[in-house]
C-alpha cells in the first residue's frame, strides 16, 4: 500500500482584535459561550487526532524497526524501488493509452484524407465524361452540316443565310467552365452557342450588344435528321 503523505500546509489562524462570544442559555439552566470571531486561515489551522494518530503510528513504526535491528537505509531503498515501479508501471500504461489515442487519430485522419481523394477523382472523371460527350455532340454538329461536299455546302448556307459566312472569320473561342456554352468573338459580332440537351442547340448573333438572330437546331431521335429555325 503506497504511503499516503502527512499534510504540511497546517497555518495559524488569525483574527483582528479580541475574540468574540455569544451567551447561549441552556435547557438545564447553565450558560455556554459560542465563539462568533471572524478568523483567517482557520480552515488550516486544526490539527485533529486523526493526524496525531498517523503521526504516532509512523514513528512507532520506525523505532521498533531500529529496536529490532532493521536496517533503516535498506528498508527505505526497498520502499522507494517498489513506489519507483508502481510509477513506472503507471507511466507505462498511460504512454500506451496516449499512443492508441494518437494512432487512432492518425488512422482517422488517413481516411478522411482517403475519401475525399477518391471524392475528387470521381468529380474530375464526371466532369471529363461530360465534356467529352459534349465535344462529341458538338462535332456531330458540325460534321453533319459541313457534310462530304465542303464547298457546296457552304455555299447553299450562303446562299439561304448571310449570317453563316461569319462563321469562317478569324474569332476567338471561349468555352464556359460548365462546357455547355461556346462564345464565338470576332470583331463588333459574337456567336454563342448554347447546348441545351443532347438533342437541342441554340445560338445567337450579337451585333455589339444587339441580339440579330437566334438559330435553334434539334436533331431527330436517330440522329439523321436535323432540324434548323432562324428568327
Amino acid at each position: 500500500m503506497a504511503w499516503e503523505l502527512l499534510p504540511v500546509n497546517y497555518t495559524d489562524a488569525t483574527w483582528s482584535g479580541l475574540k468574540k462570544y455569544t451567551e447561549v442559555q441552556n435547557s438545564d439552566g447553565t450558560v455556554s459561550f459560542q465563539d462568533v470571531t471572524v478568523y483567517s486561515n482557520k480552515e488550516n489551522s486544526f490539527f485533529g487526532a486523526k493526524e496525531a494518530n498517523r503521526m504516532n503510528e509512523a514513528l512507532n513504526t520506525l523505532m521498533s524497526m531500529v529496536e529490532n535491528g532493521t536496517d533503516l537505509y535498506t528498508a527505505f531503498q526497498n520502499y522507494f524501488t517498489t513506489q519507483k515501479g508502481l510509477f513506472e508501471d503507471t507511466a507505462d500504461a498511460t504512454q500506451e493509452d496516449f499512443t492508441a489515442y494518437v494512432e487512432g487519430l492518425e488512422a482517422q485522419g488517413d481516411s478522411i484524407i482517403q475519401t475525399i481523394k477518391t471524392d475528387y477523382s470521381k468529380e474530375i472523371a464526371d466532369f471529363e465524361t461530360q465534356q467529352e460527350q459534349l465535344f462529341n455532340t458538338w462535332f456531330e454538329f458540325v460534321k453533319n452540316q459541313l457534310g462530304e461536299d465542303v464547298a457546296g455546302n457552304l455555299q447553299n448556307q450562303i446562299d439561304s443565310l448571310d449570317v453563316k459566312t461569319d462563321g469562317f472569320d478569324p474569332r476567338k473561342t471561349v468555352f464556359s467552365a460548365d462546357g455547355q456554352t461556346i462564345t464565338e468573338t470576332y470583331g463588333n459580332k459574337k456567336i454563342e452557342t448554347n447546348f441545351v440537351s443532347a438533342d437541342k442547340i441554340v445560338q445567337k448573333l450579337y451585333e455589339g450588344e444587339l441580339l440579330t438572330l437566334t438559330k435553334t437546331i434539334t436533331f431527330s431521335g436517330d440522329g439523321l435528321t436535323i432540324n434548323e429555325e432562324v428568327k
